[in-house]
């Protein structure tokens, strides 16, 4: 966690029983918004400076130190002292910067019991990670956030909601962009354009552009790019599509566009050589983006391993909409769940679609530049001292 202005590493210390992070250049501190509520002795202040962040439109702050993404300014009354206090609120992570000196300035609560001084460092930790949990469900019911069950793993956005519902992962705290994606926006409007011309015979298609192991060399090789493009229903592109758009952004503006091409080209061509590898005499084309998709999902989740992804659990019928479950994964763990499935299907299947189905092992193979890369990528910038499904008779998807 860095600092909005010097960026600086945070250091976690306790500030009167309650976990801060201080800046050790500017002396300022960052605490969660549950956080500032177990430390202030007027829980009507804290409500009203979350109600004040939410309302603000402009994010014209610097950006957060957990997150990255802009922080919101926020003027804070203190009316018993007739004072302001001007702070910075993120309102995706609930973090609130202090500089030096203003957060002693915020009214104080009781003191806290003998008996929790006492504890030895670790215990007091744990118990005061459990008051926040308990106080992140209690201010974002009472400061208008999500009521859910889940609270804080629920998105904000009604759109974001709406995906979750259709079984899509949505993002809670991605960091900003800081230049369009246009290389991400481009290979999304070539894979439309390709099924618009392609909808009306989509087996014709896939058999001559289609990437088939046995025949790998016809076109002189051309398929191995041309298969990425192609996509056998709207299901299978929108799926495909959607992964891209939300991950395939941030990991473009990471690494710049040249070297984004570099791995989506990398990428599709290590998913269909392990899929010929292991499957040298399949007759049945492979086609989807599947391949460099998910080399974009590696690189997202090894570059960005704290932002978390958000799912929704439904039950009780489809049309109990208010029975549901939110639960949140950081994309590392996410991303560690997907790439076992992925190894569980290409075990349980035995085949990696020579007989028509999704080519797990190709997703596989398209994931190990992704995963190489970003490693590299974080290393290298570490030392520069830098931040950091169809029949037997239809194609594979990817």
């Amino acid at each position: 966690m860095k600092c909005p202005y010097c960026n600086l590493e945070l250091n976690k210390e306790f500030y009167e029983g309650v976990i801060v992070f201080r800046c050790p250049g500017c002396d300022g501190r960052m605490v969660t918004v549950s956080g500032l509520r177990n430390l202030c002795g007027n829980h009507e202040v804290v409500d009203q400076l979350w109600r004040m962040a939410r309302a603000v439109q402009s994010n014209d702050g610097p950006f957060c130190g957990a997150c990255r993404k802009p922080m919101r300014r926020v003027l804070l009354s203190l009316t018993e002292e007739q004072r302001l206090l001007e702070l910075d609120v993120c309102g995706s992570c609930q973090m609130v910067w202090f500089d030096a000196h203003e957060l002693e300035q915020i009214p104080r609560r009781l003191p806290a019991r003998k008996l929790e001084d006492e504890l030895p460092p670790k215990a007091r930790e744990i118990l005061a990670m459990h008051e926040i949990r308990r106080a992140e469900e209690r201010i974002n019911q009472s400061a208008g956030g999500i009521g859910d069950a889940g609270g804080g793993n629920a998105p904000d956005e009604g759109w974001k909601q709406l995906l979750a519902f259709l079984g899509f992962p949505v993002e809670l705290n991605a960091p900003e962009c800081r230049r369009k994606p246009v290389v991400t926006w481009a290979i999304a409007l070539i894979c439309v354009l390709v099924f618009i011309a392609t909808f009306s015979h989509p087996e014709e298609a896939a058999q001559e552009w289609g990437f088939i192991p046995e025949e790998w060399t016809r076109m002189g090789g051309l398929t191995l790019l041309t298969s990425m493009f192609l996509h056998g229903g709207i299901f299978h592109l929108i799926g495909n599509l959607y992964f891209l758009l939300i991950f395939g952004d941030n990991v473009e503006d990471e690494f710049g566009w040249k070297k984004y091409l570099l791995l989506l080209l990398a990428s599709g061509l290590c998913a269909s050589g392990l899929h010929a590898l292991f499957d040298p005499r399949a007759t049945v084309p492979c086609i989807g983006a599947s391949g460099f998709i998910s080399g974009v999902i590696a690189c997202y989740a090894i570059c960005f391993p704290r932002v978390r992804l958000s799912f929704m659990l439904g039950y009780g019928g489809i049309l109990s909409l208010m029975r549901r479950y939110w639960i949140s994964l950081p994309a590392w763990g996410a991303f560690v769940i997907w790439i076992g499935l992925q190894f569980v299907m290409a075990l349980l299947t035995r085949r990696v679609a020579g007989e028509g189905g999704v080519a797990y092992l190709a997703h596989i193979g398209g994931a190990l530049p992704g995963i190489a890369y970003a490693f590299y990528y974080r290393a290298r910038s570490r030392s520069r001292g830098g931040n950091f499904e169809s029949d037997a008779s239809s194609p594979s998807e990817w």
